[in-house]
């Protein structure tokens, strides 16, 4: 059966209904996978997080100084490599506590040397991290204190067993509280691959992008049929008038 030109017209449409539906749909799978978490996942148009000053209630005196202590923890800057006074420390015991508030962010059993420069983690103590998508650092994740905000550093796929995961903290954000004891939390928060996180959304809004413009050639086209069929009654009328 040869299929009518309105079914036709209806079929396209409804080809491109469903084409803009899946796109919507995978922006929102994007936007909820990332987003669920424990951890508390926000996005980042920026590096780093900012905090008011007012923030850090602790009156410790920080050993690197009072000038790298607001660029980098409140201010989301990085100290540089190898210059912290926490990157070679090798303390079995105690907790490393948050530099702005003193809330417990790492166990010292859980500090290892990665040879980057800077104190890494195996895992955090439970509930002290927070965490931020960073899209314009290729969808880096940043971490933060959970109590403050204060910028710590950020965490990356590459670390030993059993989190797989290593936390690069700035020492400048720490301070080892040799006397106390916390607990480990190895139920680390999903991390997402950034790079595959990055790749869904481009391909998502290349799609919106493509559908727009067929959207718009077949506004074009249609505009155009409309004239054709108008004129072409205006030619119908024009000869079926009396002489």
């Amino acid at each position: 059966m040869e299929e009518t030109p309105l079914g036709k017209t209806s079929w396209e449409r409804w080809k491109r209904f469903a084409a803009t539906l899946g796109s919507l749909l995978a922006v929102l799978l994007f936007v909820a996978i990332t987003s669920a978490s424990a951890g508390g996942w926000d996005y980042l148009g920026s590096k780093g997080s900012s905090v008011a000053e007012e923030s850090c209630t602790g009156s410790r005196v920080h050993r690197d100084g009072a000038e790298r202590f607001q660029q980098v923890c409140l201010h989301g800057g990085t100290e540089p490599a190898r210059s912290g006074i926490y990157d070679h420390s090798s303390n079995n015991s105690g907790v490393y506590r948050c530099a702005c508030c003193g809330t417990p962010l790492f166990t010292a059993g859980d500090k290892f040397d990665s040879g980057t420069g800077w104190p890494s983690f195996k895992a955090p103590v439970a509930q002290a991290m927070g965490y931020r998508k960073d899209l314009l650092a290729l969808g880096s994740t940043e971490v933060h204190c959970s109590t403050c905000g204060a910028h710590l550093g950020h965490v990356f796929e590459d670390g030993p067993s059993p989190t797989g995961l290593r936390y690069c903290i700035n020492s400048v954000c720490l301070w080892l509280d040799a006397d106390s004891v916390n607990a480990s939390d190895y139920n680390i928060p999903w991390v997402a691959n950034s790079y595959l996180m990055l790749a869904l959304l481009i391909s998502s809004s290349l799609g919106c992008c493509l559908l727009s413009k067929r959207a718009g050639e077949q506004v074009l086209s249609w505009r155009n049929r409309s004239r054709v069929e108008a004129r072409g009654v205006e030619v119908e009328v024009f000869a079926t008038m009396p002489p």
